[in-house]
């Protein structure tokens, strides 16, 4: 078979050289179409759980929310492990899923358990998914720069209702969480003194305020022969000033007694002020208002990172002043790890080069090796594009790795049939074309049989690094992956095209090998 292979290769010349082509061109494709990314992503297959229930104590929360919402998503198929945690006012629960399910799938299985546990939990409280992010989700930081006047209240306003969700519509982004500033409040400070005058609990005030805050319809009215929409316009805020909604806050009325109306004005005081936080952005020893945008799994982080710059390009025309700068971008990382691999492939493809022609004394069999060598690298990406394999430092390493191996490959049967060769033409008989090819077949085939069994040893090995589980499995399994495609393109890439290029460049082993 093998022999049947090597005389179709080499005969063919032309069909070679252009599946040879079309293999270098789809190879360049696949490299620029490969997610690329610093490191691999060894983060747990998981969804997470979230559920708000303000002002109550991690006790409270764990036993009518953490508890509940642990125990219904222990029935979530193909799930591993289910760990919750409480905070005041907040419960959060992870579920750990089997590396191989997938992450949507799992997510939908989360939300219709989640449908089931819903109704028993305190009034107010639904639980929600985190976005569908990793540990490595984090790819861009940016603060805001401000105009002349804006102070961070402001400034953190624009973030959270204009910024943030003209960011989060980028494609890839799965969420853009604000940082820094004050969180603007309308606060009612209320006097016990006078709810107790009035004998008004405070659940009445805040009711009456939530009530308060709220458009209602009604219906249509004919007149003149047209009709006109009704609707009673109680949004607190909605097209008022500051001072306006304060106003209007104040007019509330919470309760009547002896039919004079009790306000907000009578109970307590209202002003705006900033919402209690528990930490700060800072930017060279100044408060600063900033967000960081989270990436979705499984995207390619270069190619997010330009969308949201682009983004950002578009939008600060529209912000009356506001710059926006990055001050971290993944991308920065992710191309001097590329860098820094490149180069090492680079100057690691020169020496092995000059190796060969130190070694072998024969220019033109190192130009074809040489060829051969970046053609089975990018194999190599066709494979990691196909098997869905992404390019970080792990993976880059396996193929320089393997880069040593893959020059064997070729010298070995690069230099039997020159060696065959030149013991043919020694023979004194000058001898016909159709009888050099068979020259070239047949001392190729006399040692592909070995370098298949020396590279299929090679792979065998790296088998224990691909029954790993978890991180461990996550971490190592790209840089077995890619120095097993590596090795076994280049061994395709000596068993097709290597014996063509043979019939193409050794024209005669009488000529000195310099």
């Amino acid at each position: 078979m093998i022999r049947s292979i090597l005389d179709f290769c080499i005969r063919q010349r032309l069909l070679i050289v252009l599946l040879s082509v079309a293999l270098i061109s789809f190879g360049w494709y696949s490299a620029q179409k490969v997610p690329i990314d610093a490191i691999p992503n060894v983060s747990e297959n998981q969804v997470i759980v979230l559920a708000e229930w303000a002002g109550r104590s991690p006790k409270d929360v764990e036993d009518q929310i953490t508890y509940p919402l642990s125990i219904a998503l222990q029935a979530v198929p193909s799930s591993r492990s289910v760990r919750g945690k409480s905070m005041f006012g907040f419960s959060f629960v992870q579920v750990t899923f089997d590396d191989d399910v997938d992450l949507y799938w799992a997510r939908s299985r989360v939300v219709e358990q989640l449908t089931t546990v819903t109704g028993s939990l305190p009034e107010g409280v639904v639980p929600a998914l985190a976005p569908d992010a990793t540990a490595l989700g984090q790819i861009y930081y940016y603060v805001l720069e401000p105009p002349v006047g804006m102070d961070l209240a402001e400034l953190r306003s624009k973030q959270d209702f204009f910024i943030k969700y003209a960011l989060q519509s980028v494609d890839g982004v799965a969420e853009v969480a604000s940082i820094g500033g004050y969180v603007k409040q309308y606060q009612v400070g209320v006097d016990p003194n006078k709810l107790r005058y009035h004998n008004i609990p405070l659940s009445q005030v805040i009711d009456s305020v939530k009530a308060s805050n709220i458009d209602v319809g009604a219906k249509t009215v004919e007149t003149g022969g047209m009709e006109f929409i009704v609707r009673g316009k109680g949004f607190i805020g909605a097209g008022k000033t500051e001072q306006e909604t304060i106003e209007q806050i104040n007019n509330t009325v919470v309760t009547t007694s002896k039919g004079v109306p009790i306000r907000i004005s009578d109970v307590a005081q209202v002003q705006t002020g900033p919402a209690f936080r528990r930490g700060a952005l800072d930017l060279n020893g100044r408060e600063a208002v900033g967000g960081v945008v989270v990436m979705r799994h499984g995207e390619n982080p270069r190619k997010v990172i330009e969308r949201v710059q682009t983004k950002i390009v578009s939008l600060e025309s529209e912000l009356g002043g506001i710059k926006i700068h990055g001050i971290y971008d993944r991308s920065q990382l992710i191309d001097e790890t590329v860098s820094t691999l490149t180069k090492a492939l680079l100057h690691e493809t020169v020496i092995t080069i000059a190796v060969m022609v130190l070694f072998l004394l024969h220019i033109r069999a190192s130009i074809i090796i040489a060829i051969t060598l970046p053609m089975a690298v990018l194999m190599s990406f066709i494979a990691m594009k196909t098997l869905g394999v992404d390019a970080n430092i792990m993976s880059l390493a396996g193929i320089a790795i393997a880069i040593g191996t893959m020059v064997d490959m070729g010298i070995i049967i690069m230099e039997n049939i020159y060696s065959s060769l030149a013991d043919w033409e020694a023979g004194g008989s000058p001898g016909s074309p159709k009888q050099r090819l068979v020259v070239i077949r047949d001392s190729a085939a006399e040692v592909i049989p070995a370098v298949i069994t020396a590279v299929s040893t090679t792979i065998i090995s790296f088998l224990p690094v691909f029954f790993l589980t978890g991180r461990d499995h996550r971490l190592f399994s790209p840089l077995a992956w890619t120095k097993s495609f590596a090795l076994i393109s280049s061994l395709i890439v000596a068993v097709v095209i290597l014996p063509m290029l043979c019939r193409i460049f050794l024209r005669s082993a009488r000529i000195p090998r310099w």
